[in-house]
């Protein structure tokens, strides 16, 4: 995997698998939202974001938006592990068996909770909910209303959502089956939040 990151191709990879199936295709773009939700959810358990291995942006375009994930879908496209029709991409039956092989290293064991948390919340909500959710997530809404290019999860700009989390780990406890329970919790608390504010 050396013309992309390791890491960004098999988030790609495994994050298309979780919400798709032979008949369903996912957009790129909720590709980005559903990692940039893993990667979220790290900071439930303090782990620093540069331990995540590539960085998100605000664009007027697209937020969040990670050039290291476009780069990965495309090369996942030419090595014929997904297919990408216009901005969908859909695993390929090569895609499943690489992924099972990728599974098995342990490099990638630590972010295998986080992802999983990420995408099982598209169980409990719909996808449109949990984009709308994401889009709430404080950092990132203040940067979209900017509409200039800006880099997220500064930790700097990140004391909200560790607030945030700080008591949702104060509500639910620290034994929590999987992340997509606090994940579900916390878009929820984003989507009432901002249905209030409109009110």
């Amino acid at each position: 995997m050396s013309q992309a990151s390791p890491e960004a191709s098999f988030d790609a990879l495994f994050v298309a698998s979780e919400l798709s199936d032979e008949n369903e295709e996912v957009t790129l773009s909720a590709l980005q939202i559903f990692i940039y939700l893993a990667c979220l959810l790290g900071l439930y358990d303090k782990k620093p974001v540069a331990s995540w291995g590539y960085r998100f942006l605000s664009t007027p375009a697209s937020s969040p938006w990670s050039m290291e994930l476009y780069n990965a879908v495309e090369w996942l496209n030419s090595r014929h592990l997904v297919t990408v029709n216009e901005d969908k991409v859909q695993v390929t039956a090569a895609g499943k068996a690489e992924l099972k092989l990728w599974l098995e290293l342990g490099r990638f064991s630590e972010r295998v909770p986080y992802l999983r948390g990420s995408t099982g919340a598209s169980a409990a909500m719909p996808i449109s909910s949990v984009e709308q959710g994401v889009a709430h997530e404080p950092h990132l809404a203040r940067a979209t209303k900017l509409e200039v290019p800006q880099e997220l999860l500064e930790d700097a700009n990140l004391k909200q959502v560790y607030e945030q989390f700080s008591v949702l780990k104060t509500t639910l406890g620290s034994d929590i089956p999987d992340y997509m329970v606090p994940a579900v919790v916390w878009l929820s608390f984003l989507l009432e939040q901002a249905a209030n504010a409109r009110r």
